[in-house]
């Protein structure tokens, strides 16, 4: 499934060790598999009240549970031990987890969704905004829905036109507008 180095295989199992829980395990998850936004995770789980979709895999010291539909996910993935200082963590390496980037002959839904996820969102996440797309017309017209610090924040025309606009057109030149349908009117959790 994956491999694990030396050192990182023998820290998970003093963190085993350290719990006074029987039938505990690994539980290695993919979460938005597929997404260019894909993270792995690891939980402690109770071994037993996993879904029979979950196939153990026994390493020294512990166990790790694997949901079989994340199999592909997880392929060629390498688990390894960074050390900082004295601090210690655990990476993952999944080279499989994340969706590949649309093809150009692609439809311009599957384009404009990649960019907001993998562009786009990163960049209003840090006013604590996302922005979510509703629909493209048939004349092209993107429409999208700001949620977040963008929605009712007093800069929303601004990020609308001089960042998601000039993004996406300069990306995507068949694009005619961009359309806000967000009801800005609720400022609760406005940035600005």
């Amino acid at each position: 499934m994956f491999s694990i180095t030396e050192d990182a295989e023998i820290y998970v199992a003093e963190l085993f060790e350290q719990q006074d829980e029987k039938d505990l395990g690994l539980k290695v998850d993919v979460e938005k598999a597929g997404t260019p936004i894909a993270t792995v995770t690891f939980n402690f789980c109770i071994s037993n009240e996993l879904p029979d979709s979950y196939n153990e895999y026994p390493y020294k010291g512990f166990s790790a549970y694997i949901d079989e539909s994340n199999n592909e996910y997880l392929k060629d993935s390498k688990v390894a031990m960074k050390i900082d200082g004295a601090t210690k963590k655990l990476t993952i390496t999944a080279p499989n987890a994340k969706g590949d980037a649309p093809k150009d002959d692609a439809p311009l839904e599957e384009k404009v969704l990649f960019t907001i996820v993998t562009e786009i969102n990163p960049n209003l996440a840090s006013h604590g905004g996302f922005v979510e797309l509703v629909e493209i017309t048939k004349k092209n017209e993107v429409v999208l829905n700001f949620g977040g610090g963008c929605q009712g924040c007093s800069s929303v025309d601004l990020t609308l036109k001089s960042g998601v606009e000039t993004q996406l057109k300069g990306l995507y030149p068949e694009i005619v507008a961009i359309l806000d349908a967000t009801d800005h009117s609720n400022k609760e959790n406005a940035y600005m």
